[in-house]
């Protein structure tokens, strides 16, 4: 991992389509249009999309400034023509027990031809190589399909189901556990 720009500890990431750039104001008006897409945002429920340029400077400056580099977020650009398509990154990294959440978004146009693939494979080579990671764990909604099956090409293992995880605009949701372990990567 390096410093970028001041602003990260996780560095440029180049895959074979993508550069899975470190998040910063340079992509507001992205991170802006992106997190306040409804079919961006539907699983989501965490958090509420964005409503204005000034909720995508804060997160923006979440991932830039943190106290303790315990999560990071790339966004994902196209080498062909520099287009931001999506994001990824881990959330709640644990350096004592080396562990992280990982999390992932893509823009529907580029839904279904591999980019979101790539990018996790090269992130995960991060968070096991460079991070020391010894367990990348992911939470995925029930309901979101495209995900899960994800998660299970990528060789993640769906541990159960943790009930009511999130509760979001007066809603339970239940989301499925997954993980990838060192020992089972590659």
């Amino acid at each position: 991992m390096s410093k970028s720009n001041g602003k990260s500890v996780f560095g440029q990431i180049e895959t074979e389509r993508l550069l899975l750039e470190p998040i910063g104001m340079p992509y507001q008006e992205f991170v802006f249009n992106h997190f306040s897409d409804p079919v961006v945002t539907r699983f989501m429920v965490d958090e509420e999309p964005l409503t204005d340029m000034e909720g995508a400077a804060e997160l923006i400056e979440f991932y830039t400034s943190p106290k303790e580099p315990r999560h990071n977020r790339w966004v994902l650009v196209t080498k062909s023509d520099s287009t931001p398509i999506g994001t990824c990154g881990y959330h709640k990294w644990n350096g004592k027990d080396n562990i992280a959440e990982i999390g992932y978004d893509l823009s529907p146009a580029y839904w279904g031809k591999g980019y979101m693939t790539e990018a996790l494979k090269s992130a995960t080579e991060v968070g096991f190589e460079s991070m020391k990671l010894n367990r990348i764990q992911a939470f995925v909604d029930v309901n979101n399909i495209k995900s899960v099956s994800l998660a299970k090409r990528l060789g993640f293992t769906r541990e159960g189901t943790v009930r009511d995880k999130h509760l979001f605009r007066g809603k339970y949701y239940d989301h499925y556990m997954f993980s990838l372990l060192r020992r089972e990567w590659k």
